[in-house]
């Protein structure tokens, strides 16, 4: 069991081998409602049956469109109908998308409720389901509005991942690379070695060893900087052009995978501004690429006007400045001031144009 100090209240990430027992260890007593993904609540239709009140689950479609903000009051009023109430527990269970949906509600409803999270994709596993975040969209601005509000529980079941399709194991596999990358080269490279043993069909052992691995990489970061406002900035190796690359493509791009691509693009430009050899980059380039195939070429097809613009509005940005996270190696990021259309713009046309038509 790890343990999360957070400024609001510690939580735990506790482990289980099935969804029917994480669903039974849920604490809350009789006002407890559930928030779950669909397409999850279909997979395992059984251990929702056998552990759950059917009165108490909402089902909520996980999509971009779903976390809007314009979105959320049907969920709010649905859960006061049912008879949420301040002293009641809200369990999420999904991705990401769940996640955010449920945090923000948690944070806002009551001023604060009592919340526990059951992550059932590896992108939530490995990485969001600690940190405390939820990122709400609101229009065509994606993630502008959110929240720090940490669940009090977040439990673990290994076995839901297995009925993930290949391109979400893929996704959260990119977040994994991307921490330990951050870690340093050391761990960089024995995850590269152990991704060779991972397949649509096996190397869950392998998965499970790197969820944890990653938390501990996350941990120390989001303890010491819980609201974002310095060194977690680091967390975000990526995500500025990772964003921007989902958005421009409508989300064509799984998140994880957008931010693979991110990295390569954060590379590139810090070689155009001599942080980091272009050896670093074409061996980096050479080991990441085939895990962001074939989407490569979706980027070079998608309107560049569309990923300025993201770029412009991404939520990290202060004043005129973009604000990225660049590299001078493995686990030597930092967060760089970077001239939009002198530097930033050259470099990412040049990246989606020459980089990506000519693959590994």
């Amino acid at each position: 069991m790890l343990t999360i100090r957070s400024q609001s209240h510690d939580y735990t990430v506790e482990e289980y081998p099935l969804l029917g027992k994480a669903l039974t260890s849920v604490t809350g007593g009789k006002g407890v409602f559930f928030l779950i993904d669909r397409a999850v609540f279909r997979h395992h239709v059984t251990a929702f049956s056998d552990n759950v009140p059917e009165e108490t689950c909402i089902l909520i479609e996980a999509s971009e469109e779903q976390k809007s903000f314009e979105r959320l009051p049907s969920i709010f009023l649905e859960l006061l109908a049912r008879g949420l109430k301040r002293d009641g527990t809200l369990v999420v269970i999904g991705g990401g998308v769940l996640q955010d949906i449920g945090c923000f509600i948690a944070t806002v409803l009551f001023r604060g409720v009592r919340w526990e999270l059951i992550p059932t994709t590896l992108l939530a596993q490995a990485d969001s389901c600690i940190g405390s975040k939820s990122s709400i969209n609101i229009g065509s601005y994606k993630n502008q509005i959110g929240t720090f509000y940490p669940p009090h529980r977040v439990l673990l079941v290994a076995d839901v991942l297995k009925s993930l399709p290949w391109d979400q194991i893929r996704s959260g596999l990119g977040e994994v690379i991307k921490l330990q990358l951050i870690e340093g080269g050391a761990g960089f490279n024995e995850l590269m070695n152990d991704l060779e043993l991972v397949t649509p069909e096996s190397g869950w052992e392998v998965i499970s060893k790197w969820v944890k691995r990653s938390m501990a990489v996350k941990k120390p970061y989001i303890e010491q900087d819980e609201m974002d406002r310095g060194i977690r900035n680091i967390l975000n190796y990526g995500h500025t052009f990772g964003h921007a690359y989902e958005s421009a493509t409508k989300y064509a791009i799984p998140h994880g995978i957008a931010v693979l691509l991110g990295i390569l693009t954060a590379t590139y430009l810090s070689v155009r501004l001599g942080l980091v050899p272009f050896s670093h980059y074409q061996d980096l380039k050479q080991r990441l690429f085939p895990w962001c195939c074939p989407y490569g070429d979706l980027l070079v097809k998608a309107d560049r006007p569309n990923i300025f613009d993201a770029i412009r509005h991404d939520k990290k940005n202060t004043g005129d400045a973009v604000n990225c996270i660049l590299t001078k190696g493995a686990g030597r990021m930092e967060k760089v001031k970077v001239d939009f259309p002198g530097d930033l713009m050259p470099a990412v046309e040049q990246f989606i144009a020459q980089e990506m038509v000519k693959g590994a």
